[in-house]
């Protein structure tokens, strides 16, 4: 089951080069890394069309990455645009996870950077922690084997982070903690011209 919330007008950031870790699982696929390090993940049958919303690989649940856990990468944006906000959908693993992305105004590191607070709570939790919203839930899990356990019910969580002000971003460099698993990342790009930046 999945309550996708997206803005419509929202830009996905393509997180394919920077994909590093397998937290689903498709059935009779031998267990990777999984969300824990352990192999603990989501069914990938249970994702359904969320997964295209996503970007996820077709292949999903196979073994390929299609995570990011933070290592301190870089998504490059190739030019310079004026954000109103950021979603990001993810989960936390052995907890709940609060840490900062920030936004680079200009490719060559000048300019102040923007701190965007990013929340999500654990993929095993069963309501959130922070003020982010459940994005995909799953009606079982799967255990350290590769079985089928319907106990846990992993999610993934949304965390939306909104501007007061257009903010200029070339770059976003995630934080360095590989607890905090990304699945997605969208930019919400702020009215051209004189507007007032809305907050939804």
């Amino acid at each position: 089951m999945s309550t996708p919330t997206i803005p419509a007008d929202a830009l996905r950031v393509d997180l394919t080069p920077h994909r590093n870790n397998s937290a689903f699982l498709a059935p009779g696929v031998e267990p990777a890394d999984g969300f824990d390090g352990f192999g603990r993940a989501y069914p990938a049958p249970e994702l359904g069309a969320t997964a295209a919303l996503l970007g996820l690989p077709a292949d999903l649940g196979h073994g390929g990455a299609d995570n990011v856990a933070c290592e301190g990468q870089i998504l490059d944006l190739g030019e310079t645009l004026q954000l109103r906000g950021i979603d990001v959908v993810g989960a936390g693993s052995g907890g709940t996870v609060s840490e900062t992305l920030l936004l680079h105004p200009a490719p060559d590191g000048g300019g102040p950077v923007t701190e965007a607070r990013v929340e999500l709570s654990d993929f095993l939790s069963r309501r959130p922690v922070f003020d982010d919203t459940c994005f995909a839930h799953s009606s079982y899990l799967y255990d350290v084997g590769g079985r089928p356990e319907t106990g846990a019910e992993p999610r993934l969580w949304r965390s939306a982070v909104r501007f007061t002000e257009p903010t200029p971003c070339t770059r976003v460099t995630l934080p360095v903690n590989p607890d905090l698993h990304i699945v997605g990342v969208w930019l919400l790009l702020a009215p051209a011209g004189p507007e007032a930046v809305t907050h939804r």
